[in-house]
């Protein structure tokens, strides 16, 4: 890594700063890494091997984590596997690990991104705020909506919904799906558009469009055979047929 001054970038209010669990073992990686996202402003934990990052984890989920594979005792693909078991936790792979096969087994695992080593420092507090703004939804993406005069209520900012009584919690996935379907109610989305858009397209096929609006639509219960949520267009995609209602609650709120 480049000895250069420390990056920071648009910084924010502390209070309001994502924490960040590094795991690296190396201990002068370990240091830089938290150097530059601490000068960024984020909150950084840190864990030299796989079982300090699950008690880390434990202690105090973050909002990010950022694993190398090439760990003592626990790998890093394992440390993965159990974040993944309990939690969607957005994950950046930076690993010497750096083959086609090997980047495409990190996200079939669960990363949301790699980064093979060496890497710059600067390009890693880059990548890790392009990953927290695709997870952490903007304001006025995070609004509460309420669809078909309340039947099914969605508050984004935590993933939790309500649909006839019902309360749940959508994946990251599922939510960037009903988003991009909803925002444009009526128009048909193809299946290209909504994998661009909900997943990172890194070994998926179009199909795996269909997989997650499947799920959406069980947890929404909304019948492909008579839906009134989300319409399929034969040989072309989705759309959103839900009216979006003027004064949305957040679900579990005023009810």
């Amino acid at each position: 890594m480049p000895d250069e001054p420390l990056y920071a970038g648009p910084q924010r209010p502390a209070a309001a700063a994502p924490r960040i669990l590094v795991v690296e073992d190396e201990p002068r990686i370990r240091e830089i890494v938290r150097a530059y996202l601490a000068a960024a402003g984020y909150q950084v934990a840190l864990a030299a091997d796989g079982r300090r990052a699950l008690s880390v984890f434990d202690e105090e989920p973050p909002d990010l984590v950022i694993v190398d594979l090439l760990l003592p005792g626990l790998s890093g693909e394992a440390l993965i596997r159990a974040i993944r078991d309990v939690s969607d936790v957005p994950i950046l792979i930076a690993s010497a690990k750096r083959t086609d096969d090997q980047r495409i087994e990190g996200f079939r695992l669960g990363a949301d991104d790699y980064l093979p080593k060496p890497y710059n420092p600067v390009e890693l507090v880059e990548r890790v705020r392009a990953i927290l703004r695709r997870t952490r939804p903007a304001a006025e993406t995070a609004r509460p909506r309420s669809f078909a005069s309340g039947r099914l209520q969605v508050d984004p900012a935590t993933r939790q919904f309500r649909v006839d009584g019902r309360e749940g919690r959508l994946t990251p996935t599922e939510l960037r799906l009903l988003l991009a379907l909803s925002g444009m109610p009526g128009a048909v989305l193809d299946r290209e558009r909504l994998l661009a858009i909900a997943t990172t397209g890194t070994g998926d096929s179009t199909r795996t469009v269909d997989v997650h609006v499947a799920n959406l639509r069980r947890k929404l219960g909304d019948d492909a055979g008579d839906p009134w949520a989300i319409d399929t267009i034969p040989d072309a995609g989705y759309r959103w047929i839900a009216p979006l209602d003027r004064e949305p609650a957040p679900p579990g709120r005023g009810q």
